[in-house]
């Protein structure tokens, strides 16, 4: 069966009034696509797990990207983005509690392989935790809104049974003009609006709970920053070491702004974290053809342009909840970046580029690409360079859709041990990685991240595994440029891969 069929069992389960969840990406998220809104409609309780991977565009990838996560956008579901391992296990728990009380299915998202399959040191919720917070699904609670008590009463199933013999209830049925518009639209009043308010007092009684704060937008270090990247997923972590960076060598004021949730998008947050800076750097993972904007970059336009409208009269705002930008300088510029489609590796310099592009005496690009070249500075041969005179004559403005920055630093956190291994497909240096990581927590309590390069190779091809340790949390997110340890069991390993680079 494929994922269609699996996103009816999830819709089944759901329906018979069981906590229910589903766990598919790429190509699979595209394919269940038709199932999502009916799920919406019939007010379901499951949760979407994504791992989020790039499309087949003009070639197969099955590495990283956020085509899939934003293929959802319509549907109805609360989409919510995690930055790391400890992210998607309490998001998970989050998710679910919040499905819950606004029936309403939910997507939890993780970057496809750069955290799915990245091993990280992490807290798992314990079962009584997840007891206390979530629930039985059969307990009776307080029915949370208005208009789930029209339908429900003053307490409900926490879990609502809509296939029950003993209460059997017409459900997904035919509409025609005189009903159909009624349902969808009902839909934004009575169930949609509820989200924002359910999502922040799910996230305030997890932080009761456990001591980890989640909230809709989270910001690093933002309030008295001039710059900011924002983004979502395994970026974000990267970002908030470039920003400790850049503060302390070159008094450059950057923050961080995580936007973990996406739908419903908080229009309120943004505009207030975002108010008068000097640039704001909007960074996605995949890119939309013909499209105006890339789809954060549309999301925040709009907040920006509500915001200017309450400020032309902000005695009498026409958007309740959302900032006034009065002065002009209120609203601040924004810059456009892709990077990473299909898990292209984004090294420190590539996120530098971003805020230096943003600086006085920068290139002020409002679209950009980073960590790749669309000219070479360097052909490697005569005919390569024929090629490129040839596209730069007629797309002359093609090299500047490319940043760099001017430096690529070290930020692995003190004391870290980074390690590469040089292998073969199929001689077990995955395993021996993993094996090796796990001693060094079990053994040391150092926090720890390690994770193969996964490619298409077969076995026999040349392989690259990355491993780190340290005693105080590495946020890095990259293949290590820097590394303490070169370990190989090929004898032929120099004919094939430059073990020494990087090494210290």
């Amino acid at each position: 069966e494929g994922e269609h069929a699996a996103a009816a069992v999830t819709a089944g389960l759901s329906m018979t009034g069981l906590r229910a969840a589903n766990f598919s990406s790429g190509q699979g998220i595209a394919y269940m696509h038709e199932s999502l809104y009916a799920a919406v409609g019939k007010r379901l309780t499951y949760v979407l797990n994504i791992g989020a991977r790039a499309m087949t565009k003009s070639t197969l990838n099955v590495h990283a990207g956020h085509d899939d996560y934003h293929a959802i956008d319509d549907t109805g579901f609360f989409q919510l983005f995690a930055k790391k391992a400890q992210h998607v296990a309490d998001l998970n728990i989050i998710a679910h509690r919040i499905a819950e009380l606004s029936l309403t299915p939910g997507a939890i998202a993780q970057d496809g392989f750069l955290t799915t399959h990245l091993i990280e040191s992490l807290l798992l919720p314990e079962r009584e935790l997840i007891k206390e917070y979530l629930g039985r699904p059969d307990d009776i609670i307080n029915t949370p809104t208005p208009a789930q008590k029209l339908i429900y009463g003053p307490t409900r199933r926490r879990i609502p049974e809509l296939w029950d013999v003993d209460n059997p209830v017409m459900a997904g049925i035919v509409q025609n003009q005189d009903s159909y518009m009624q349902s969808v639209a009902a839909q934004r009043p009575f169930f949609f609006d509820h989200i924002k308010e359910l999502a922040d007092k799910a996230f305030e009684e997890y932080y009761q709970l456990t001591g980890r704060r989640y909230e809709r937008v989270m910001t690093y270090r933002a309030e008295d920053a001039d710059y900011l990247i924002l983004g979502q997923g395994s970026v974000v972590p990267s970002a908030e070491v470039v920003v400790d960076y850049l503060r302390k060598t070159r008094g450059i004021k950057v923050g961080v702004v995580n936007l973990v949730m996406f739908r419903p998008f908080p229009a309120d947050l943004i505009g207030r974290a975002i108010k008068g800076k000097k640039g704001v750097a909007v960074l996605e993972r995949l890119d939309q053809p013909w499209a105006v904007d890339l789809p954060l970059m549309r999301e925040i336009r709009a907040p920006v342009s509500k915001c200017q409208e309450n400020g032309r009269d902000p005695e009498r705002p026409a958007f309740l909840g959302l900032d006034s930008y009065v002065h002009a300088d209120d609203a601040p510029p924004l810059y456009s970046g892709s990077f990473g489609m299909g898990s292209r590796d984004l090294q420190p310099e590539g996120l530098i580029a971003a805020i230096e592009n943003m600086l006085p005496n920068g290139k002020r690009k409002k679209l950009f690409y980073l960590s790749i070249d669309f000219i070479r500075p360097k052909a490697i041969s005569p005919k390569q360079q024929i090629h490129q005179e040839a596209i730069e004559q007629d797309y002359p403005h093609v090299r500047e859709l490319a940043l760099h920055g001017s430096e690529n630093p070290n930020l692995m956190p003190k004391g870290a041990i980074t390690v590469r291994f040089h292998s073969i497909g199929g001689w077990g240096a995955i395993t021996t990685g993993k094996n090796l990581a796990m001693t060094l927590y079990e053994l040391l309590g150092f926090d720890i991240r390690a994770n193969p390069k996964y490619g298409s190779e077969k076995k026999g091809q040349p392989t690259t595994y990355f491993l780190s340790a340290a005693p105080e949390p590495i946020r890095l997110n990259c293949e290590y440029t820097f590394v303490d340890v070169v370990m190989s069991p090929d004898p032929n390993v120099f004919t094939h891969s430059n073990p020494v680079f990087g090494l210290k």
